[in-house]
C-alpha cells in the first residue's frame, strides 16, 4: 500500500498551534510509592525523575496535580491539604506536591497545573452557591500560597472544574475573576491561566463560551479527556478566537507487550495498546486541534491490583528494592518525545489520522494512514512519526518543499515487535524497540525533495533531521521485599518532615491512614471522620490502606489495635488482613475485624458476608490496644486475639498471594507495631500473567 504525504511549511502562523509536548496527570494516588524511593533508593528516584521530566527522556512538559479530598478517585485516594476551613495547607501530605517541586529541579521551564475531583466537606456544605465559590477559592488560593511557601512552586495554570463532571461555568468565571483582582498572594496569580473544562469525551464547554462571552474572556486553554476528535465549535475557538486546546487526559498503553508478543509477534497491537495509543497521539491535531497530550499516569507507583492497571509508561512498584521497569510505551513515547520539540510548528499538510472511533470508545480503529510531522520554525529541522497499527507493510512517499533542511538525510528510528512472522526466530519481546535503522537522503523532485519509506505491519517509525543518541535504558531487576518485616511507625524526623506522617509502603484506597503521636507511642491512624469526609467522585472503599509485596503467601500479620470512641459502635471497625490483591473491593484477602461493640469478623474477600461471627462479652475492655493476628499457611489460616486462637480454617481454595492491610470505620481508629512473619520455609510465590509461557 502506498500512501502520499507532503511535508511543507504552513501558509498561516498560529501561536496557538505549536507543539506542546507531553503532560502527565499525578493523581489516584498513582505518584505515592516515588516518596519510599525517594527516601530508600535516592538515585533511583532520581532517575525515574529524569526518565520523565529529562530532555533524553520523555521530556514531560506538563505536570497537572490532584488536587486531593481524602476520596478514591478511581485507582487509590489523594490526601486533602485543607480537612478543616481553617487548617493550614498541608502540601506535603502525599506525592503531589513534593513530585512538583523535585521535578522542576530537572526542568524549570515545567508547567504547573492543578484539579479537583472532590472538595472538602467544609467546602460542599456551604448552602448558598455564593458561599461554596468563596469557600472552595479559599482552599484554591491557601494551596497555591503554601506550595510556593514551602516548595517555590508557581502554579501556571489551574483547571477549575470538577474532573469529568458537570460542567460549572458561573464557578469557572468566578474563579478566573478572583485570580485576576487577587492582591493577598505570594506571586502574581493574576497571569495564572484557566483550563476548562476536563470533561470526558466531549466539548460542551465550547458552545457555553460561543453563548457567553464572560466566559469566552475566561477561558483561555480547552481541554478535554479520552477523545481524539474535537467539534466543530472547538475548530472555532481554535482558529477564530486562537485559543490552546489540549488532549487534558489522555491514556498510556494498558497493554503487556512481554506476554502478548507470543500471540502476534507484535505484543503492540490491539485495543489501548501502543500502537492504537500512538495513533491517538498523532490524531490529537489533525482530528482535534490538540497540541498536548497529558499522559495519566506516566510512571504506575502503586501496587497491582488498581482499578484501570495495567496503565503506565514506567512502573516503580518495589520501593524496597528500587526496582523500575521501561514498558513498551515508554518507547512508543520517544518516537515523539525525542524528535518533536516543544513549540515546533506541526506541518498541517503532513498530519493526518483516518482511524475510527471504535472499541471501547476512546480507541481509534481501522487507521490506514497515521503520520505526524512538525517542524522547527527557525532552523528548518523538521520530523515525521508514522504508526502502522495493520498487519499489512505500508510505504509513504514524502515530498518535502519550503523548508531550509529539505534535502538534509533523516535518521529512521523504529518500533516494532519481536518477530514479522511465525518463521522467523524467536528474540527478545523488545529486542526491535526504539531501534535506529538507517538514513535516508531524499532526492530533487519536481516540487522540492523526495524520498520513500517502507512502514512494516504493527510498527512506529520516526524520520528525523535531528541527531539523536539513544538514551541508556534499562530496567532494575525485581527482589521480595524479605520477611520478617516490622514498622512500628517511628520515622525518621528526615520522613516525617518531609512527608508530613506518610507511612511508609501504603497506598491508601480509602480513607487517608498517618502516622501520628498517641501518648508519645507513634501510631497508625486512620484520620477521616463523617464530618470530614468529602463527597464521593465515584465510589470509595472503607478506609483501607495496603502494602507490602505481592508475592507473600505462607505469612502471618500481627498489630495492636485501638478502637476510637464513635458515635456509631455497630459500625466502627478496625482490623488487620493478609493477601491483599484486589485494591478496588477494598477487603480482599484474608481479614480479621474488631468492632466497637464487641464484635469479632473474620472475613475472606468479601465484606459483606463474614466466614465467621461473634460477639464479645465479659471483660473485654475494648478502651484498650488489643493485639490481632493472622496467619496463613497454604490452604489454612489462624485467627488470633490477644494471643487466644478464636477461629481456623481450612478450605477446598486458597487465596492467591499478596500483601498485608489495615481496616477501618470513619473514626481515628490506630495501629501499633506491626509484624508479618514467615509461616513456612517456602513464603513467597512467583506470579505469572496468563499470557506468559507457563500457561
Amino acid at each position: 500500500m502506498n500512501i502520499k504525504i507532503n511535508i511543507e511549511k504552513n501558509k498561516t502562523k498560529y501561536k496557538n498551534k505549536l507543539f506542546r509536548g507531553f503532560g502527565m496527570v499525578s493523581a489516584n494516588n498513582s505518584s505515592r510509592l516515588l516518596l519510599d524511593y525517594k527516601i530508600d533508593h535516592p538515585k533511583r528516584y532520581w532517575k525515574i525523575m529524569r526518565l520523565i521530566f529529562g530532555e533524553n527522556g520523555l521530556n514531560i512538559r506538563h505536570l497537572k496535580v490532584e488536587l486531593g479530598s481524602d476520596i478514591n478517585s478511581s485507582s487509590g485516594t489523594e490526601p486533602c491539604v485543607k480537612r478543616y476551613r481553617e487548617e493550614k495547607a498541608q502540601v506535603r501530605r502525599g506525592a503531589a506536591f513534593i513530585l512538583a517541586a523535585d521535578a522542576k529541579k530537572i526542568n524549570p521551564d515545567l508547567t504547573l497545573d492543578m484539579l479537583y475531583w472532590s472538595e472538602p466537606k467544609w467546602v460542599s456544605d456551604a448552602n448558598v452557591e455564593a458561599d461554596r465559590y468563596e469557600a472552595r477559592y479559599k482552599w484554591f488560593k491557601d494551596t497555591l500560597n503554601a506550595a510556593y511557601k514551602e516548595l517555590g512552586l508557581k502554579f501556571d495554570c489551574i483547571s477549575p472544574n470538577r474532573n469529568e463532571r458537570e460542567l460549572e461555568p458561573e464557578w469557572i468565571k468566578y474563579c478566573s475573576k478572583k485570580l485576576k483582582e487577587e492582591t493577598d498572594c505570594l506571586y502574581d496569580f493574576s497571569k495564572i491561566k484557566i483550563v476548562a473544562a476536563d470533561e470526558e469525551g466531549n466539548w460542551r464547554i465550547a458552545d457555553l463560551m460561543l453563548e457567553d462571552e464572560e466566559l469566552l474572556s475566561a477561558v483561555d486553554i480547552i481541554g478535554s479527556h479520552y477523545t481524539s476528535h474535537c467539534s466543530e465549535n472547538i475548530r472555532i475557538m481554535s482558529d477564530k478566537y486562537e485559543k490552546e486546546i489540549w488532549f487534558s487526559e489522555g491514556c498510556p498503553p494498558m497493554s503487556y507487550s512481554k506476554g502478548t508478543s507470543r500471540f502476534d509477534g507484535s505484543g503492540l497491537s490491539g485495543i489501548n495498546g501502543v500502537l492504537d495509543i500512538a495513533d491517538r497521539i498523532i490524531a490529537m491535531y489533525p482530528c482535534g486541534c490538540m497540541t498536548m497530550y497529558e499522559f495519566q499516569p506516566v510512571a504506575a507507583a502503586y501496587y497491582d491490583g488498581v482499578t484501570f492497571g495495567y496503565k503506565q509508561l514506567i512502573s516503580a512498584k518495589e520501593p524496597w528494592s528500587g526496582c523500575y521497569g521501561l514498558e513498551s510505551g515508554f518507547y512508543m513515547a520517544l518516537h515523539f518525545s525525542l524528535f518533536i520539540k516543544q513549540d515546533w510548528a506541526f506541518a498541517d499538510s503532513a498530519c493526518i489520522c483516518d482511524g475510527e472511533k471504535g472499541g471501547d470508545g476512546h480507541a481509534l480503529i481501522n487507521t490506514v494512514k497515521s503520520c505526524m510531522a512538525a517542524y522547527d520554525t527557525e532552523t528548518g529541522d523538521y520530523s515525521a512519526v508514522i504508526c502502522n497499527s495493520e498487519n499489512i507493510e505500508k510505504v509513504y512517499e514524502i515530498n518535502i518543499s519550503g523548508l531550509e533542511k529539505s534535502k538534509t538525510a533523516l535518521e529512521i528510528w523504529e518500533t516494532r515487535g519481536c518477530k514479522q512472522s511465525a518463521f522467523e526466530e524467536n528474540i527478545a519481546f523488545d529486542e526491535n524497540y526504539f531501534k535506529k535503522i538507517g538514513e535516508i537522503t531524499p532526492i530533487k523532485s519536481d516540487n522540492g525533495y523526495s524520498f520513500c519509506v517502507n512502514v512494516k505491519p504493527y510498527s512506529l517509525v520516526t524520520l528525523s533531521t535531528l541527531r539523536v543518541k539513544a538514551p541508556k535504558l534499562k530496567s532494575i531487576g525485581s527482589k521480595i521485599l524479605s520477611l520478617p518485616y516490622c514498622d512500628d511507625f517511628n520515622c525518621s524526623d528526615k520522613r516525617l518532615d518531609m512527608f508530613s506522617g506518610t507511612p511508609k509502603y501504603t497506598t491508601d484506597q480509602g480513607g487517608a491512614f498517618e502516622i501520628t503521636d498517641f501518648n508519645g507511642k507513634m501510631a497508625l491512624t486512620q484520620i477521616i471522620t463523617p464530618d470530614t469526609k468529602a463527597e464521593e467522585w465515584g465510589a470509595t472503599p472503607l478506609p483501607v490502606t495496603s502494602f507490602g509485596d505481592d508475592r507473600w503467601f505462607n505469612y502471618s500479620v500481627s498489630a495492636k489495635t485501638l478502637l476510637a470512641p464513635s458515635n456509631t459502635p455497630d459500625e466502627n471497625f478496625a482490623g488487620i488482613g493478609l493477601r491483599y490483591n484486589s485494591a478496588c473491593k477494598g477487603i480482599s484477602g484474608y481479614s480479621l475485624l474488631i468492632y466497637q461493640n464487641g464484635k469479632i469478623a473474620v472475613r475472606e474477600n468479601d465484606f459483606v458476608k463474614a466466614v465467621y461471627e461473634y460477639t464479645y462479652f465479659g471483660d473485654f475492655d475494648l478502651s484498650l490496644p488489643h493485639s490481632l493476628k493472622i496467619s496463613a499457611l497454604y490452604d489454612k489460616t489462624k485467627y488470633y486475639i490477644d494471643d487466644k486462637l478464636i477461629y481456623g480454617h481450612s478450605g477446598d481454595y486458597c487465596i492467591s498471594a499478596g500483601r498485608a492491610a489495615f481496616y477501618s470505620y470513619y473514626a481515628q481508629n490506630r495501629f501499633f507495631d506491626f509484624k508479618a512473619e514467615e509461616t513456612d520455609i517456602f513464603p513467597y510465590v512467583n506470579r505469572f500473567d496468563d499470557t506468559d509461557p507457563e500457561f
